[in-house]
């Protein structure tokens, strides 16, 4: 399920139909539970067989495993497989849904429930857990589909050239980490600074993909401030000046 701007714009919960609603997270939402243990979720959420692996310490097991067994690897079997990894994801997930989520050993699933009456909604299992788990990285600006389950691919080729991808984005991932200026607390304070509205008090109402959407708007307006001032005292002779760049869509991914 890809969602559209506007639903990664909007403040409110994405209903997923019998399963559960999908939440925004605000900044202060965020605050309330601490940085690092919103980094420790999404972590959580990202994970693929591999990375499973490399996070329980087994690395070496995985690289001793033939493409035969890693084509039947499950991250979701494999996650609530462990009893630190299931009550981690547990945790994950009544963060980032409405309803109150609780993992059933006996049915391998996480049942979800109303918070105010108890009453069951429905649940999340190895047959959606991965559509769930991508729409929540939407919703916190990450592109969770880029980590794709190896149980889903038949052909051994196929296999191959997915491995050497990851590998590939795994280490992107590491070089783009290490930019502190991207830090989201860097981000909140630039923001906070820079926009007409937003101060250092009232941004913690916006939720974390609005944030990212302003910071990226801001940039993308500042570039147009120095050029349309730049037309203003030199001319644009050249035509090269496009005045409607300011409402240009910035999220093409969409």
């Amino acid at each position: 399920m890809k969602l559209n701007y506007f639903e990664l714009l909007s403040p409110y919960p994405i209903f997923i139909a019998d399963t559960c609603h999908v939440l925004s997270p605000k900044l202060k939402d965020i605050s309330s539970i601490g940085y690092n243990t919103y980094q420790f979720y999404i972590l959580l959420l990202l994970m693929d067989p591999k990375s499973y692996f490399d996070f329980i310490g087994c690395t070496e097991q995985y690289e001793k495993m033939s493409d035969d067994e890693i084509i039947k690897l499950d991250i979701f079997n494999l996650m609530t497989s462990n009893k630190t990894t299931s009550v981690a994801l547990e945790s994950a997930l009544n963060f980032f849904l409405q309803e109150k989520v609780t993992y059933s050993q006996e049915d391998n699933c996480y049942y979800t429930y109303n918070k105010y009456d108890e009453k069951r909604v429905g649940k999340i299992s190895k047959d959606n857990y991965v559509d769930i788990r991508d729409i929540i990285c939407q919703r916190n600006n990450f592109k969770g589909k880029e980590h794709t389950d190896l149980s889903n691919i038949k052909s051994k080729k196929a296999l191959e050239i997915m491995k050497k991808l990851q590998k590939g984005r795994s280490k992107n991932n590491k070089l783009t980490n290490q930019n502190n200026d991207m830090e989201l607390g860097n981000i909140i304070s630039a923001v906070a600074n820079k926009s007409q509205s937003l101060n250092i008090l009232n941004i913690w109402d916006l939720t974390v993909f609005q944030l990212w959407d302003c910071f990226f708007r801001l940039s993308n307006n500042n570039i147009y401030d120095i050029q349309s001032m730049s037309v203003a005292a030199w001319g644009d002779k050249d035509k090269h000046f496009d005045a409607s760049a300011w409402f240009k869509r910035i999220n093409t991914e969409l």
